[in-house]
Order: structure tokens, then sequence, then C-alpha cells
């Protein structure tokens, strides 16, 4: 059965009628909303066409269609700068640019050098305060200070430094005179030899005998002895003798010497009594 569609002039609704219904009623309906007896054959509406179905396919198609026309478009249009041209000119810039050389003196490859870039250096340089006389002195002062005690601290911890430079003892002697502070030489020299013993033991043999008392305020390492003989105040020999040659047998195996607290020593040097009438025992840090 052929279906019409025909509108209500009071309300607007839409309804569906048949040929049949039509035929019946000579045209004339009710409209069940709003009550209103009208002809409907008057009233008909053109019903709208099926929409066909849509394949997703086309559907991918065609977008992708669009999206490289809009690509071609976009691409026309930047490429179109190359083709205007300035007012009052008949150059456009794809010209100019090919024929760059021929307009311009100077080669194509050179840069321009820009003095906006000069004027900003040399304001900078401007704002940069110079270096006073009393800054560089303040600053070699310092430097020249932390390496003074640099080198104080090297001739403090390696003491054979001053043995061997009679120089670095003069300059680290008065330095510390200065700080007051006690050298190792200082320290060693208030080691003191007691009860100091010559006697002849044969013809080529002396025996020296004594004790090491130790009065500075800490231990020390056990010292050398340096024995000088003299014959008519001349040295006819020197003798260094190690801790383990003056140590007595119940003391050997001693590597320190406590404060306060005498230590006997005995030695033997290969000299004749009669050969020498002068002797010197003196104490050397070890």
């Amino acid at each position: 059965m052929t279906e019409k569609q025909t509108r209500c002039p009071n309300c607007a609704s839409v309804y569906k009628v048949s040929v049949t219904q039509l035929t019946v009623a000579q045209g004339m309906v009710c409209c069940p909303k709003c009550s209103h007896n009208f002809n409907a054959l008057i009233h008909l509406q053109n019903s709208q066409p099926a929409q066909p179905k849509i394949d997703p396919d086309t559907v991918v198609q065609n977008q992708a269609q669009n999206l490289i026309t809009t690509k071609r478009q976009i691409e026309t249009n930047v490429l179109d700068i190359f083709n205007r041209k300035i007012e009052n000119s008949n150059i456009d810039l794809r010209t100019y640019l090919n024929n760059l050389n021929y307009f311009n003196n100077e080669p194509v490859n050179n840069i321009p050098s820009l003095n906006l870039s000069q004027g900003l250096n040399n304001h900078g340089q401007h704002l940069i305060k110079p270096k006073s006389t009393f800054y560089y002195l303040a600053w070699s002062l310092i430097n020249l200070a932390l390496l003074s005690i640099l080198l104080f601290q090297i001739l403090w911890f390696n003491p054979n430094l001053t043995d061997r430079y009679p120089f670095l003892n003069t300059v680290f002697t008065q330095t510390c005179a200065v700080l007051q502070c006690d050298t190792v030489d200082q320290r060693y020299k208030q080691i003191v030899i007691s009860h100091l013993k010559v006697k002849a033991l044969g013809r080529d043999e002396t025996q020296f005998s004594g004790q090491l008392n130790n009065q500075y305020s800490k231990s020390l390492e056990l010292p050398l002895i340096r024995v000088t003989l003299k014959a008519q105040n001349k040295v006819i020999a020197t003798h260094v003798i190690t801790p383990e040659q003056y140590l007595i047998e119940s003391l050997v195996g001693i590597k320190r010497i406590p404060k306060n607290s005498p230590y006997p020593f005995k030695f033997v040097v290969t000299e004749p009594r009669k050969s020498f009438d002068q002797y010197q025992l003196d104490i050397i840090h070890p």
C-alpha cells in the first residue's frame, strides 16, 4: 500500500496516510494531536527519499582524496610566493633569486657583517669596570701566602729536606722563630746526655756509656748519636751510632723514648783512647 505524508496546518505535525484513507473520507482527516479537521489532499507533503547506505571504504577514499587535494592547494599557495611581484616592478621573486649575482656585485656566499653586533660588544665593554691596581695586588698577596703555607707544610713533614739544603733550613728556622713553633731539631735538642763515661777496652776500641733523658713534653723516636773525636782541635774521626748499636740488651726493640725516662746506652768505636784528647756527642733526629 502506498503511503503519503500530510501536514496539519494548525500544529504542523506530519502524519502518514494511505490512498484508501484519503478516498473514503474525501481527503478529510482529524489531527490526533490538536483535534483539528483539515483536508489531507491539500496539505500533502513530498516524502523524503531513502538515504542510500554509505560504504566505509568509499568514505575513506573520499577523505584521502580530500586530503591530497588540500595538500596540493597548500603547496600551490606556498609556491605562489615565488610568482608574486613587488608593486611597480615586473620581476617576481623567482626571477630575482635566479639572477641574484647579476643584481648584486658581491658574491652570494659572502655574509654581510652587521654593525649591530659590534655596537652591542662595545656597549658591553663600557659596562665592565677596569680592575684597579689594588685588586691585582691583593690577589697576588693572597696567592703568595697560600704558596708559602704549602712550602712550609712540605718542610714541616719532610725534615730531610732541611738537612739536605742549608738555605731551606735557615728559612724554615727563621719562620718557626717568628711563628713560635718548635721544629724537629728543637725537639731533639731537649734530649740530654748524662752520666757519660769513656773507657778504653783495648788498643783499637773505646767504649762510651751514659744515659739519654727526654725533657720534651711528648715521647720521641729514638735519636741517632753522632760522635766526633778530636786531637789537638782537629777532627780525626766521626761516627753515627744507631739505636740498635747503643741500646743495652734489656732495651733492644724499643722505638721511642718517653718523657723524663732515662735510657742507658753503651757503644764501642774502633778508635784507640789515646788517639784523641777531645770528644763530642750530638743528638740527631732520625
